[in-house]
């Protein structure tokens, strides 16, 4: 039960990329599971940090001629892996390996304020996990769902450079485990990327995000329970047309 942890790491990939460009954009980078859990006598915490990579794309799907409001279209694909190994309180050693991918589709209407955009994000995030875990046992946890996302946030630019920080709001798939179940919880994703122009239709770009997950908590006992937070950084470029 206690791999659940890992699969909430899932990130919640509200890609924040440049407001009302056509684009499509590639980055590699690295993810750090660091998560807790514990249940009645026994505790462990363990810390992975794994390649990464993402694809996204954005359409501006409405602006007006003229106006400073419109719409655009945005969408993103991560995954991210990652494995580790701890000794828990009694001296058992557990070894996990996870695998998250998310699929992020989204409106953002947004609103120029003049040398800062602000902008709403309103979709859809799939998450599919996959957490194998060795310790006294070889258990397998794992959870996939569709969940509403919603967030804001504001895109700041001076000369070649963009900066689009953004908060989305989502939540967690169950946990299924082969004897118990543990319930999904709120995620909260912060994600800071900025852009530089390189060329007319190429940006390099990076970005940085982070995942704050509540505790999950086994649906059965109640007794046990793993808290996760999740950062990642990647590089990358887009191809504007």
């Amino acid at each position: 039960m206690k791999k659940l942890f890992a699969l909430l790491l899932l990130p919640a990939l509200a890609f924040a990329g440049k407001i009302s460009e056509n684009y499509v954009g590639v980055q590699i980078g690295s993810t750090n599971f660091d998560f807790k859990y514990s249940e009645t006598g026994v505790s462990v915490s363990t810390d992975a940090n794994e390649f990464s990579w993402e694809f996204s794309a954005n359409y501006n799907l409405y602006q007006p001629s003229a106006e400073k409001y419109g719409t655009d279209l945005s969408l993103s694909y991560f995954n991210g892996s990652g494995d580790d190994s701890a000794k828990d309180t009694n001296g058992n050693t557990w070894t996990t390996d996870i695998e998250i991918s998310t699929f992020t589709l989204l409106l953002r209407p947004y609103y120029d304020l003049g040398g800062m955009k602000v902008f709403v994000d309103l979709g859809l995030l799939h998450k599919d996990i996959e957490n194998d875990i060795k310790h006294t046992s070889i258990d397998n946890a794992s959870g996939d769902s569709s969940e509403f996302l919603y967030g804001i946030g504001f895109e700041l630019f001076s000369g070649k450079f963009t900066f689009t920080p953004s908060i989305s709001f989502s939540k967690n798939p169950d946990l299924k485990l082969t004897n118990a179940s543990f319930n999904g919880n709120d995620l909260i994703s912060y994600h800071l990327p900025v852009a530089y122009s390189y060329s007319e239709n190429i940006d390099i770009t990076a970005s940085y995000r982070i995942c704050d997950n509540d505790a999950f908590v086994n649906s059965t006992t109640n007794t046990s329970k793993t808290e996760v937070n999740r950062s990642s950084w990647g590089i990358g470029i887009d191809y504007k047309f």
